[in-house]
């Protein structure tokens, strides 16, 4: 008998990075290097290739079911919008130009740019572009199909997230008082993107210490956007685009990634990252000037706090059933975990709306104390503490006009503006 008839069979994992590098160094005209086993690394139902160290240029890889080696395997790139001359700066020209930039920043002038010329020369050397090719491996036959970037996410966007002929966009805003802009039909100078989800979006309006008062204001510092599908085909299709696809994910999502295998959430204690939902990777859109200065055209005001409840728990259930297709025996922890997490976030709805609509201290107390004990979703907002701020805007509201209604039929309101199915009143048998 053969030697070699006593060798281990290959792992799913040796033979999905098998499958992986034959997919990329097939083309080698894509690669600045052919690709070794050491660039792939895997987690348990996906991982991260890293395809160009110089350029910091990677994919996420999808697994669609973790334990089936004839599962379908999706290879997407990461952020990928930047690599245009118009916008990239190279890490060499950014270590150089320090001081230009900081002085730059602190007087409120125009940020120094590279020459466009050296950009596009530095950008062919390196194989990079917006549009690189999405791969999708058969793993029942290891078939393998390429498609560029900005068709396969197009497609994607009119599939799956149209609504009513129309893609729905929103913009976080760090900056303050950026509503002001919006409201007069002005796109406020360095808007530059978007996303399909609020909850993406909500990370950088987060950053806004002032974000809940904002939000209780109807000044949400988050705001929405409602494309037709043929406008946004053509902004996306035409030679010049006025928006360029993409996707992304944070830099401590990929640090926790190469500590643990896992694709996890700082805000979350560290619970699995949720991504667009389908994918476990964010979405994002990168607009020209001139795709900039169309938004204004498409934008329907800062978001309501039902709008922000409700994204956030479409993102969440579409996390739970993607992690569940792919771990099918971790389906009761996922079950769990994701139902408390919706759970939570229609509770802070709940509590935020109430303080808005000036609902009675008490019916605050009462929702404020049944919040479940997990980390916080809508209102993990920095350098705020939500049960000092929601006591605070008690104290506001205990002197204004209140809601006449009883606890009762106050909860009950909420339930039905939030819930999908009926619940239980909370405080039934309370009182």
């Amino acid at each position: 008998m053969s030697l070699n008839s006593f060798a281990a069979e290959p792992t799913i994992q040796q033979q999905r990075v098998s499958l992986i590098l034959k997919a990329f160094n097939n083309r080698p005209e894509n690669l600045i290097r052919p690709l070794v086993e050491s660039d792939i690394h895997m987690g348990p139902a996906g991982g991260r290739v890293d395809v160009n160290d110089k350029a910091k240029f990677s994919y996420y890889i999808h697994i669609a079911e973790a334990n089936d080696m004839k599962s379908a395997i999706t290879l997407i790139p990461m952020a990928t919008s930047r690599f245009t001359p118009t916008y990239y700066q190279t890490d060499a020209w950014w270590d150089a130009h320090k001081t230009e930039l900081e002085d730059a920043k602190l007087k409120g002038l125009p940020a120094p740019k590279q020459d466009m010329d050296e950009v596009m020369q530095w950008l062919q050397e390196m194989k990079l572009s917006t549009n690189p090719d999405v791969i999708e491996i058969n793993g029942a036959n290891g078939q393998v199909r390429y498609s560029k970037l900005q068709t396969y996410l197009l497609d994607f966007y009119l599939s799956k997230l149209a609504k009513n002929d129309k893609i729905i966009l929103f913009r976080g805003a760090e900056k303050p008082d950026e509503i002001s802009s919006w409201q007069k039909g002005v796109t406020p100078r360095g808007a530059r993107y978007w996303t399909p989800t609020a909850n993406y979006a909500w990370r950088y309006a987060r950053k806004n210490t002032k974000f809940l008062d904002e939000l209780l204001a109807n000044k949400t510092p988050l705001f929405k956007f409602e494309i037709p599908v043929t406008q946004f085909k053509l902004m996306v299709d035409r030679k010049w685009q006025q928006l360029t696809l993409g996707t992304e994910l944070t830099k401590k999502v990929h640090d926790s990634f190469d500590r643990t295998g896992n694709f996890q959430d700082q805000l979350q204690n560290n619970d699995p990252y949720l991504g667009e939902g389908h994918f476990g990777v964010e979405f994002e859109l990168r607009a020209n000037r001139q795709g900039s200065a169309d938004m204004a055209n498409f934008y329907k005001g800062a978001i309501t706090i039902e709008d922000l409840v409700n994204d956030r728990v479409s993102v969440i259930e579409r996390t739970q059933e993607r992690l569940i297709k792919q771990n099918s025996t971790a389906k009761e922890k996922y079950d769990l975990l994701f139902s408390q997490r919706v759970e939570r976030v229609k509770q802070e709805g709940m509590i935020l709306i109430a303080l808005q609509e000036n609902y009675t201290p008490e019916t605050v107390q009462l929702l404020l104390s049944q919040l479940i004990q997990r980390s916080p979703e809508l209102v993990n907002i920095d350098g705020t503490d939500f049960n000092s701020w929601v006591r605070k805007n008690i104290e506001l509201k205990a002197k204004t006009g209140l809601k006449a209604t009883s606890i009762t039929e106050q909860i009950q309101d909420l339930k039905k503006r939030l819930y999908r199915k009926s619940i239980p009143i909370l405080c039934e048998g309370l009182f």
